[in-house]
C-alpha cells in the first residue's frame, strides 16, 4: 500500500505526494506533487521563491515552468503528521503538465524504515 505524504510550504499545506520513485543510494525520493486548493502552482512557487530569496534554477513564464533550488520551508510530513528529516526538498515542473517534488539527503535508516519498498526494490535488484 502506498503512503501519502503531506507537503507544507511555510506552514501551509499545499498538497500531497506518494513519492512514487527513488534514487535509493543517493538518499532521494521523488514524486508527483498533487496541489490542493492552489489556483496557480507556478505563481505560488515563483512568488514564494522571489519573496524569500530562494534560488530558481530555471523559470520559463511563457510555459509556466519552474525548477527551484532547495526551499528551506518546504516540509514533508507522514500520515501521523511527523516531519521527515533530510537535507531538503525542491520543486520542478510545468503547470500544463505536472509538478514533482524531490526530497533529498535522506539517511539510510530513514530510507529503510519509511521508504522500505524503494529500499527493498533497489537492494533486491542487485
Amino acid at each position: 500500500m502506498k503512503k501519502t505524504y503531506h507537503i507544507e510550504l511555510d506552514g501551509m499545506k499545499i498538497g500531497t505526494t506518494q513519492f512514487e520513485s527513488a534514487d535509493t543510494p543517493m538518499g532521494v525520493v521523488y514524486g508527483k506533487l498533487n496541489f490542493e486548493n492552489i489556483n496557480s502552482p507556478y505563481e505560488l512557487i515563483k512568488q514564494y521563491c522571489l519573496k524569500n530569496k530562494v534560488g530558481i534554477n530555471n523559470d520559463y513564464p511563457e510555459d509556466k515552468f519552474i525548477n527551484t533550488m532547495i526551499i528551506p520551508e518546504l516540509k514533508v510530513f507522514d500520515s501521523e503528521r511527523k516531519e521527515l528529516k533530510g537535507l531538503g526538498a525542491y520543486i520542478i515542473g510545468m503547470e500544463s503538465e505536472e509538478f514533482e517534488i524531490q526530497f533529498g539527503g535522506i539517511t539510510s535508516d530513514l530510507m529503510q524504515s519509511e521508504f522500505k519498498h524503494h529500499y527493498d526494490q533497489y537492494y533486491k535488484a542487485e
